[in-house]
């Protein structure tokens, strides 16, 4: 991945969003919420697939699914379990042939989450 600049739009602040909408349904529904997230992180437990191969196919899912807050989330999930801007960039042409045009335009969003947990400061790859 060649050095770029970073983006004006964080990422990280999309998640943080993110997670105030979590906190509010936690807030009135815990006990659902709980039984949610249970189901969740066991469902990205490694199995037969392993953790990267599950965040690969949720990065696919969350495109086609056209959820800017997923694509972030499992763009940075992705970076800590060892996918490559390389696999990222088939995931994505996976995601725009099953989804078409409307997925290749959430190429932005996929810059964006890439550019921010991809590249340090100087917009150099990490």
């Amino acid at each position: 991945m060649e050095k770029k600049p970073k983006g004006s739009d964080s990422e990280r602040d999309i998640l943080e969003h993110a997670q105030r909408g979590l906190q509010l349904f936690t807030e009135y529904r815990p006990k659902l919420m709980g039984k949610i997230q249970s189901f969740m992180n066991e469902a990205m437990k490694a199995g037969v697939l392993s953790v990267k191969e599950k965040e690969r196919l949720a990065l696919g899912m969350a495109l086609t699914q056209q959820c800017h807050y997923c694509i972030a989330l499992h763009i940075r999930n992705c970076r800590q379990v060892g996918v490559t801007f390389d696999e990222i960039m088939e995931i994505c042409a996976v995601a725009i042939m099953m989804g078409g045009g409307p997925v290749l335009t959430l190429m932005a969003e996929v810059e964006r989450a890439l550019n921010e947990f991809y590249l340090d400061e100087e917009g150099n790859p990490v």
